[in-house]
């Protein structure tokens, strides 16, 4: 077991520094600025900052104003358009055309495994035969 002496001389450190963790600290605080600015972490906290306030705009303007304009009514109407030209997008085009290939492809499959079950009972047959 090592003596109190033998770590402050490992650590090298005063015997008045081993309670005071300002260096300890301020190379912690160093190395998280540096990370914060390096990863641009201001950048977003500035985004999430202005969103804030966007917020706070948004909730102090007076809605029964935009009512009375139909400014509401207009921006509605102009959100159920965009929402009808997304749904447009979701939908398959060639869903018609698609089915018949698949169609296609399942009776292609089923053709080439009764042939080859076929073949298979041919092989057995003639070397039941040749036994």
């Amino acid at each position: 077991m090592a003596s109190i002496s033998s770590v402050v001389r490992e650590i090298s450190l005063v015997g008045e520094q081993i309670f005071d963790h300002t260096q300890v600290i301020r190379a912690e605080i160093d190395r998280f600025v540096d990370r914060f600015e390096r990863n641009e972490r201001h950048r977003e906290f500035d985004g999430i900052l202005r969103a804030s306030h966007a917020l706070v705009e948004s909730s102090e303007t007076p809605v029964e104003g935009l009512f009375d304009m139909g400014k509401m009514q207009t921006m509605t109407e102009s959100v159920d358009d965009i929402t009808k030209k997304i749904q447009s997008l979701v939908e398959p085009k060639y869903q018609k055309e698609h089915e018949v290939y698949l169609e296609k492809v399942k009776d292609d499959q089923k053709k080439y495994v009764d042939a080859c079950r076929e073949q298979a009972i041919n092989k057995m047959r003639s070397m039941a035969a040749n036994r």
